[in-house]
């Protein structure tokens, strides 16, 4: 089942500011002549739009039956079921991959991962059935 990433109006805001920014000071440049200031900033225009949708595009998470692949531009890892201690929402602004504050924390014995999944209890209800079902097919060991 596959997951994708609430997304909040004011990150989309941040995020597009800087090449915004530089496509409205080169169409300015342009009208004033200055061509080659106003083509230096569409460049940084693409550039910055370029490493953002990478950084950020497609940010989704798909269950599977043994684990919780996370995938957010570039990044992409998996969480095995087996390794989960526990879930809960937040609304946490630490960094993850997350494209919205209505986050869910996923414990393991290593880390924390802040996800932002867009139909958050869809995803906490049906990621706690995961565990169960793993949890009667194979007892998980205690700490």
């Amino acid at each position: 089942m596959i997951y994708p990433s609430g997304v909040d109006l004011w990150l989309v805001v941040m995020l597009m500011l800087a090449p915004m920014t530089s496509l409205v000071i080169g169409v300015y440049l342009l009208q004033q002549g200055q061509s080659g200031g106003a083509i230096t900033l569409f460049l940084c225009a693409v550039a910055t739009a370029s490493l953002t949708a990478a950084a950020t595009l497609p940010c989704r998470y798909t269950l599977h039956d043994d684990a919780l692949t996370v995938r957010c531009g570039l990044l992409c890892y998996q969480i095995p079921l087996s390794e989960i201690t526990s879930i809960s929402k937040s609304e946490t602004i630490l960094s993850g991959p997350a494209l919205s504050l209505k986050r869910v924390l996923i414990k393991t014995s290593k880390r924390t991962h802040i996800l932002s999944p867009k139909k958050r209890e869809s995803f906490i209800q049906h990621l706690e059935q995961s565990l169960q079902t793993l949890d009667r097919e194979q007892p998980r060991e205690e700490s």
